[in-house]
């Protein structure tokens, strides 16, 4: 029961009727099925052996400490309308979470999930072809305007969470990551093709989106596919290479004013940089969630520099504690898993696509991240039920890695922005 009350989470998610259908407009179906699903699985566990009450992860600890940490961002600074705000705000992505975590607790169901969510995305791009066409989408929202042709030149999107052009984007890349490792897995001709027409689909609708992140990230996704697919960077990169020149030269025509030179680049740099500031002014806590926005007229356009801004060294620590720990889960998964290597490579590729999209978005707390996030915690445990050693634990080692990719990052950023300038 409480996997059904999921999946109608997913509906409302990423489908969004609350949003658009009349039946249920303004109805908070999110929160409503968020809130049963917790529930549901909380009663169902209760009646299951005490290891198997409910799924536990790395990711489930620090995800309650990168909560805290956006409510001390507030506290650290007395303003404690800032850390009612920040809380309401930042509690359905903290539910989605834990959702999707302890949902996903067999095999069945999480393959059913992430087929599940590739078939939503697909359903999407006719959404947005249907908007590219007559310039309104199917729940009358108009496209993103794009110079002077609104229309022609316009960029698809969706409802609510999901309004922003960059944002349809990376969902759809999150599903061709999913899809990647099965176009090239052992499958009849018929799944092939299907499999092949669907990611051509989800190729499609990130083209409509017209968004530089979104290449970016697919990108990313492509090369980091192949290198690891096939295990040999250098026969890797050549293909994952020639997808990345495939992508450049089809892709949206904003790629070719992709450069560090022009006017919104050098404003990246400067917001960049901005930010920086800020996390030395306050480099525990950071200025509080939500504030950089407040300080300045934009926000940071680049996730790691939003995480260290706003919420201090101790947030960066803990938003790269998330990414490393699910990477680490998911390689392990590859190497010990037959069963389900193709689909941690997928969740994989989609969160490198993410981080890559991330260092020129702010994206630091939108639902995507912490739904892959999830998604790595579910699938380690999941592999850890047949073999107990390969329970995946945060060790010293692990913290200073942790550590040192968190200062890396910042002096990254520092770098770019020195180079970008001069």
């Amino acid at each position: 029961m409480s996997f059904f009350s999921f999946i109608l989470y997913l509906i409302c998610v990423f489908i969004r009727p609350q949003e658009w259908v009349p039946a249920v407009l303004g109805w908070r179906l999110v929160d409503i099925f968020g809130i049963t699903t917790i529930v549901l699985l909380l009663l169902e566990s209760a009646g299951k052996p005490e290891g198997k009450r409910l799924v536990k992860a790395p990711q489930s600890g620090l995800m309650i400490g990168f909560f805290l940490a956006i409510l001390m961002s507030h506290v650290a600074h007395h303003y404690f309308g800032g850390l009612v705000n920040s809380f309401n705000i930042f509690l359905p992505t903290f539910i989605l979470f834990f959702a999707i975590l302890n949902a996903i607790n067999t095999e069945g169901k999480l393959k059913f999930t992430v087929w599940f969510i590739i078939l939503v995305m697909f359903v999407l791009v006719f959404q947005g072809m249907y908007q590219m066409k007559y310039g309104i989408g199917w729940a009358g929202q108009p496209i993103t305007p794009q110079g002077e042709d609104e229309v022609s030149l316009g960029r698809i999107n969706w409802v609510g969470i999901f309004n922003d052009p960059n944002d349809l984007a990376l969902t759809f890349v999150i599903a061709v990551g999913f899809l990647l490792p099965f176009i090239f897995s052992r499958v009849n001709f018929i799944v092939r093709l299907i499999n092949v027409a669907i990611l051509g689909g989800l190729g499609y609708g990130i083209y409509l989106t017209n968004s530089r992140g979104g290449q970016l990230a697919l990108l990313a996704t492509v090369f980091f596919f192949f290198v690891r697919k096939t295990k040999k960077f250098l026969i890797g990169g050549i293909l994952g290479g020639l997808g990345a020149a495939v992508i450049l030269t089809f892709g949206p025509s904003r790629m070719g004013t992709l450069s560090g030179a022009e006017e919104s680049a050098a404003n990246r740099m400067d917001l960049w940089w901005e930010g920086i500031q800020m996390l030395k002014s306050n480099p525990i806590f950071g200025v509080g969630y939500g504030m950089f926005a407040d300080e300045l007229p934009q926000t940071a356009h680049n996730s790691f520099v939003l995480a260290a801004a706003d919420l201090g060294l101790v947030g960066l620590f803990l938003w790269m504690a998330l990414i490393y720990v699910s990477m680490k889960g998911l390689f392990s998964v590859q190497n010990n898993n037959k069963e389900l290597a193709n689909y941690a490579l997928g969740i994989q590729s989609a969160l490198v696509g993410f981080c890559a999209a991330a260092f020129f978005l702010s994206r630091t707390y939108v639902i995507l991240p912490y739904m892959l996030f999830a998604m790595a915690g579910s699938i380690v445990w999941l592999n850890r039920q047949g073999e107990k050693s390969l329970e995946l634990k945060l060790q010293g080692r692990d913290l200073w890695n942790i550590f040192w990719l968190s200062i890396g990052i910042l002096v990254v950023i520092v770098l770019t922005i020195k180079i970008g300038t001069h």
